[in-house]
């Protein structure tokens, strides 16, 4: 069974300020239950993760709770969850395979399933807080397993657009290299028609927003308002996942009017890559 331990305190708890949990090294992270007072989500308008001084993660809450949503989980009411786990995955393995080990090296053998090639040493997140915030207040437990060294994790990197038109927009700069587990587009506005994804001039994906949902409330996901999600785990198998190590990577968004958009990508691999 996994533990559930409180935290110790987040230090900066204030308005217009950035809160920062230092979290325990040695026990893997699956889950941060993270409960709030006195702050909406609204006001919590960046949640960073931070591992070694590298970031790993970056959200805002309001958009943290609308994907915990699509991932079938319940919405936010006074605590708000962040998973390092790959939530709703059909296999234990598959699930857990991005959990944070934070576990000392626990073998100097390179050939040993012990050996941890980048220890942690310091493991933060950081929350900035709204100057509108009447008396926050913030807390929070983990969910963890055993020790084990650090693998393959999920990094979520943000990415802003801004489409000027009705037409077709093409992203054509997001980073390269390291698996991709999920492409979240969140929209201002629901204009988006159809999105298409290329590999070195290859089609590998083309949906409109209502093939998209079916797809996926089909599987294991609950498409969310003015989201669409491109999810190779939609069906619930963690092997599947996007090759991003090519040489032309390219997202076409055709939109029925000018757009805003702010693009998550979840990276799949080493605290090194993207």
């Amino acid at each position: 069974m996994k533990t559930t331990r409180t935290m110790p305190s987040f230090q900066g708890v204030a308005a217009g300020q950035t809160a920062t949990l230092t979290a325990p090294i040695g026990l893997t992270y699956n889950t941060l239950l993270i409960s709030y007072a006195g702050v909406t989500l609204a006001q919590m308008t960046e949640i960073r993760v931070k591992a070694n001084g590298r970031q790993i993660f970056s959200q805002s809450a309001v958009d943290l709770d609308i994907a915990n949503q699509f991932n079938g989980l319940a919405a936010a009411n006074g605590v708000l969850r962040m998973d390092f786990d790959r939530v709703k995955l059909l296999t234990r393995a598959g699930q857990e395979l991005t959990a944070i080990g934070t576990g000392a090296p626990l073998n100097t053998d390179r050939n040993s399933p012990a050996f941890n090639p980048t220890p942690l040493s310091t493991f933060q997140i950081e929350i900035d807080i709204a100057g509108l915030a009447v008396a926050p207040a913030l807390s929070a437990k983990a969910i963890q397993s055993a020790p084990r060294p650090l693998g393959a994790i999920l990094k979520r990197r943000r990415f802003n657009y801004s489409q000027g038109g009705a037409g077709e927009f093409e992203i054509s700069d997001l980073p390269k290299g390291d698996l991709i587990d999920k492409i979240w587009i969140k929209q201002d506005a629901n204009n988006l028609t159809r999105v298409i994804m290329e590999r070195d001039n290859f089609l590998s994906f083309e949906r409109n927003p209502a093939e998209n949902n079916l797809v996926q409330a089909d599987g294991v996901r609950v498409p969310q308002t003015n989201w669409y999600v491109i999810d190779p785990t939609e069906r619930g198998f963690g092997g599947e996942s996007i090759v991003s190590a090519v040489n032309d990577f390219r997202l076409k968004l055709t939109a029925s009017a000018a757009t805003n958009y702010t693009i998550y990508v979840d990276y799949l691999g080493a605290l090194g890559g993207n």
